[in-house]
């Protein structure tokens, strides 16, 4: 079988292409990661593959196809390559299978955003100190952190499971639905790096959760990797901040939350 190719940009600190490599890792699949500048995704030959001119897109030499957007490519890869159900559930929790894909919506439309909007605000919008906007997106990144809370919460009630017991969204088990928040979550520490958040404190079921995924051996592969290439490779991300009117500088890397920086 044929890497599939999952374009990023030096140096790896956005977090959207990690949620499809964590995926094809879990799923034992081969895999690369294309470095493309990103200086160069807004225009030809990039944007044939994502016209929306973001990252990642996926190419798939396997089977002649090419994908944007995360959710989607996401969906293609446990459709076409989880035959053993690891990562989803079966016809026969029917229920379950899709309310997967509710959770996967909800990190795409949820999650993603409004992490990415605090982190913005916080650490790169030209206005500095702009606190409306801070604190609008930190307390919605904190709500999207409460929904995922309640509903841990709730699934170790129904399923009786014991303090510490792994819990997931949906089901008795680790999906691509957990795993899809992965990535984002790392960033907690850029996010809050006034000490504004206490994710063990305020968000136990969360802070578990993530700390379980993170130590699945896939996951945490792919996340050293993403450690040791933040760690050794020029940020290419720097260069385009500093062009844009609306940037005034990218944040200061902060330990990942839930990795082993050593």
């Amino acid at each position: 079988m044929q890497s599939i190719k999952v374009y990023h940009a030096p140096s790896g600190q956005g977090p959207n292409p990690w949620k499809v490599v964590i995926v094809l890792e879990e799923l034992g699949l081969p895999w690369e990661i294309v470095w493309i500048p990103y200086g160069e995704i807004k225009s030809e030959p990039y944007t044939s593959l994502n016209p929306n001119g973001r990252l990642p897109a996926m190419v798939d030499p396997n089977k002649n196809v090419t994908l944007w957007e995360t959710g989607a490519i996401i969906n293609y890869l446990v459709a076409t390559y989880d035959k053993d159900l690891q990562l989803t559930y079966g016809d026969d929790r029917f229920e379950e299978k899709w309310l997967l894909q509710s959770w996967l919506m909800f990190q795409m439309s949820g999650q993603g955003p409004m992490f990415g909007q605090k982190i913005w605000f916080t650490h790169i919008h030209v206005e500095q100190n702009l606190q409306t906007a801070i604190d609008r997106y930190g307390n919605e990144s904190k709500r999207i952190m409460g929904v995922v809370e309640g509903t841990l919460r709730k699934q170790r009630q129904k399923l009786g499971l014991a303090a510490d017991d792994p819990v997931w969204l949906v089901g008795d088990k680790c999906t691509y639905a957990d795993l899809a928040f992965v990535p984002w979550n790392t960033l907690l520490g850029s996010m809050f790096p006034d000490g504004s958040l206490d994710l063990a404190k305020e968000f136990p079921e969360y802070y578990r959760w993530h700390l379980n995924m993170t130590g699945r051996p896939g996951t945490k592969k792919v996340l050293e990797y993403r450690e040791e290439c933040i760690r050794s490779m020029s940020d290419t991300g720097a260069q385009v901040v500093s062009r844009q009117k609306d940037a005034r500088q990218l944040p200061k890397y902060e330990k990942s939350v839930g990795v082993d920086n050593a």
